[in-house]
């Protein structure tokens, strides 16, 4: 995607949440069960504010580490979110009401942008 142009660092931390017994389910049995699942984790795997934690130490990481500098990050649908929660101070509800892909592919667009001024 970058090409030589940047330097790639993959880091586990941005992958998607464990949804444990409902890997791989519909999407929209997953978001039933998303308001329950912000505190407790889905039944196997893991919680939304497991995924913030996890989000959390890879932001202070990048705090440390390349304070000043503008990064590209690709990531899935709950580490993107969690980005709006530390970041932007949305609550895990408002998050998900406000999540562009609600919107379809109208909601799409080719980045968003953060500033991380401090360590979380």
């Amino acid at each position: 995607m970058f090409g030589k142009s940047a330097r790639i660092i993959q880091d586990r931390r941005l992958r998607e949440c464990d949804y444990g017994r409902f890997t791989r389910k519909d999407s929209k049995m997953v978001d039933t069960l998303a308001k329950k699942c912000v505190t407790r984790p889905f039944p196997g795997g893991e919680s939304y504010k497991d995924v913030e934690k996890r989000m959390r130490g890879f932001l202070g990481d990048l705090y440390e580490k390349h304070q000043g500098e503008r990064i590209a990050i690709v990531a899935h649908k709950v580490p993107q979110l969690a980005l709006d929660v530390i970041l932007k101070g949305k609550t895990w509800g408002r998050a998900f009401r406000e999540d562009w892909r609600r919107k379809g592919h109208a909601g799409w667009r080719p980045g968003w942008s953060y500033t991380l001024k401090e360590r979380v």
